[in-house]
């Protein structure tokens, strides 16, 4: 056995990154974690269908303690987290998607609710850079500043549409209804971006 040699090869060697047969090995602090594989149904279609669902369900005649269920704007939240989480081709249309069936479920004009949806996503996607790895409190605002954008260019597009504004107060409890899924957008941006994954 040619010790001397194979502690040679070792010298030369060390530190550096090992190439094995199956590719290179990372000999990081990451090194040894493995990458969740995340699909386009993970993180745009299961959330645009739970986002579907969830605004049938609390559009239901139903009262509690004599007031009806709140009505947010649930696909606001995927229109805010989506274009935090990567850039894709296919979040715009599942988002444009969305907005067409609240214009059909909600009654207003075709292309309303898409419009505001696209308007919100578009400026996030622009500003991206500078929102990633923010604190909680700093994303928030800027969550509510989002919302403000989205409900402020929706009261000005209906008052356009119709002639005449909206009740203010109705739009201030669908946007209070709106801020308190808040915490999903968390959920969503500390599943998919604070953790090791890859997209495929």
């Amino acid at each position: 056995m040619r010790l001397p040699a194979a502690l040679g090869l070792k010298k030369a060697t060390a530190g550096r990154r090992v190439v094995s047969p199956r590719g290179p090995v990372n000999s990081g602090l990451r090194g040894g974690v493995a990458s969740r594989v995340i699909t386009p149904w993970d993180w745009i279609f299961a959330p645009a269908l739970m986002s579907f669902a969830l605004t049938i369900v609390l559009a239901t005649p139903f009262k509690l303690f004599g007031l009806y269920l709140p009505e947010p704007v649930s696909p606001l939240i995927l229109a805010f987290v989506w274009p935090l989480i990567r850039p894709s081709f296919i979040a715009p249309f599942v988002l444009g998607a969305l907005g067409l069936f609240l214009d059909a479920f909600w009654g207003a004009p075709m292309g309303f609710w898409m419009l505001d949806l696209m308007l919100v996503y578009g400026v996030l996607l622009m500003a991206r850079s500078y929102i990633i790895g923010q604190d909680t409190v700093v994303v928030f605002g800027i969550f509510l500043l989002a919302e403000l954008l989205f409900f402020l260019f929706g009261v000005l597009a209906m008052s356009l549409y119709a002639g005449a504004v909206p009740r203010l107060w109705g739009v201030f409890e669908q946007m209070l209804a709106t801020t308190i899924l808040f915490p999903f957008a968390l959920i969503l941006l500390d599943r998919y971006v604070q953790t090791d994954v890859k997209f495929m």
